[in-house]
C-alpha cells in the first residue's frame, strides 16, 4: 500500500461522526424525537446502538498497521445505503417530520454521502502506483521454508496450478523453461484462459510477467497489467512477496475492482503459499516435476 493516510483519515472521521450519533441516540433519545417530530422510543436508541458498532469497525480499520480496502469498500457501502434508506424514509414519511426533522435528516445525509465519497477517494489513493496511471496491491506471507528452497517450487512457474484450486491448468508454452521470454497460459475452473508473458526473471529471487491484456476474450477487465513473485530470505525462512499494477478498464471503478482483487488476493494467496512451502520442504507428495507429470491429464 502507498499512500494510506487520506483512507485513514476518512475513516476516523467517520467514526467521531457515528460515535457522536449513536451517543445521542442513546442518551437523548426524547431530544432526537423531539427534534425529528416522531416518537420513536425504541428505534432511536437500536439506530445508535448500530452506529456505534459501526463506528467501532471503522476505528479497526484505520489503524490496522495494514489497510483492508475491501473492508473500507464495506464501509462505504453502509454509508450509501445510509442515504438511500434516509431519502426513502423522507418520501415516504415526510408528512410525519417536522420541517426541523426533515432538514436534519437531510444535513446527515448529505454528511454520510461525503464519507463515503471520501473513503472511495482514499481507496483510490492507496492502491495508487507510483505511474499514476497503474494501480497496485501487494501482499507479502512468511513462510518457514528457506529461500532457496522456496525459490525451487516458485521458480517453476508453469507448476502453479498445484498450489491453487481456481485452476485446472497451468503450462509453459512450446516447451519452454521459466524465463524471459517465456509465456504462461493459465485455464480457471469458469473455462477462462489468459497468457502471462515473463519479462523478467533472476534466478533464485524473482520473476515478473505481463498479462496478455491485447489478446481476444481476454477475461479481466483491465487494459494493462503486469506482476511478479519475489522471495526474500528472512532468518531461517522466506518471506514471498506477490504484487500486480494493473490499469482497470473502466479507470472510474478502480476503488470497486481494487479492493475486490485485494480481497481475492488476501483470501486466496496465504494458502497458495503454503502449500508451496510445504512442497518446499517436503511436507507434502507433489513431485518435483508435476507440471510434466499433470500435462498430458486433461
Amino acid at each position: 500500500m502507498n499512500n494510506t493516510r487520506p483512507l485513514r483519515t476518512a475513516l476516523l472521521a467517520n467514526a467521531v461522526f457515528s460515535v457522536t450519533c449513536g451517543l445521542l441516540l442513546l442518551a437523548w433519545p426524547s431530544l432526537i424525537e423531539g427534534l425529528l417530530g416522531i416518537q420513536a422510543p425504541l428505534i432511536l436508541p437500536l439506530v445508535g446502538l448500530g452506529l456505534l458498532l459501526f463506528a467501532i469497525d471503522l476505528l479497526h480499520q484505520a489503524t490496522r498497521p495494514r489497510l483492508a480496502t475491501w473492508r473500507a469498500l464495506y464501509a462505504c457501502a453502509g454509508d450509501f445505503l445510509w442515504v438511500l434508506g434516509s431519502v426513502l424514509g423522507l418520501l415516504l414519511f415526510h408528512r410525519l417530520l417536522s420541517a426541523t426533522g426533515t432538514a436534519t435528516l437531510l444535513t446527515v445525509a448529505l454528511i454520510v454521502l461525503t464519507f463515503g465519497i471520501w473513503q472511495l477517494w482514499g481507496i483510490d489513493r492507496t492502491h495508487r502506483a507510483e505511474d499514476s496511471a497503474l494501480y497496485r496491491h501487494c501482499l507479502v506471507v512468511r513462510t518457514k521454508a528457506p529461500a532457496t528452497d522456496m525459490w525451487d517450487v516458485i521458480g517453476r512457474m508453469g507448476d502453479i496450478q498445484n498450489y491453487t484450486s481456481s485452476l485446472v491448468r497451468s503450462e509453459m508454452l512450446d516447451g519452454k523453461s521459466p524465463g524471459v521470454g517465456a509465456v504462461r497460459r493459465c485455464t480457471d475452473r469458469a473455462g477462462r484462459r489468459w497468457a502471462e508473458e515473463c519479462i523478467d526473471f533472476e534466478v533464485g529471487h524473482s520473476f515478473t510477467v505481463r498479462f496478455v491484456s491485447e489478446a481476444p476474450n481476454f477475461p479481466f477487465p483491465v487494459s494493462t497489467m503486469v506482476g511478479g513473485w519475489e522471495v526474500i530470505s528472512a532468518g531461517t525462512g522466506s518471506d514471498v512477496m506477490v504484487w500486480w499494477e494493473l490499469a482497470p478498464k473502466p479507470r472510474f471503478l478502480s476503488p470497486i475492482l481494487l479492493p475486490i482483487l485485494a480481497f481475492s488476493a488476501d483470501r486466496d494467496l496465504v494458502q497458495i503459499i503454503q502449500r508451496m512451502a510445504e512442497d518446499a520442504l517436503g511436507q507434502n507428495d507433489i513431485p518435483k516435476n508435476s507440471q510434466q507429470a499433470k500435462r498430458y491429464s486433461f
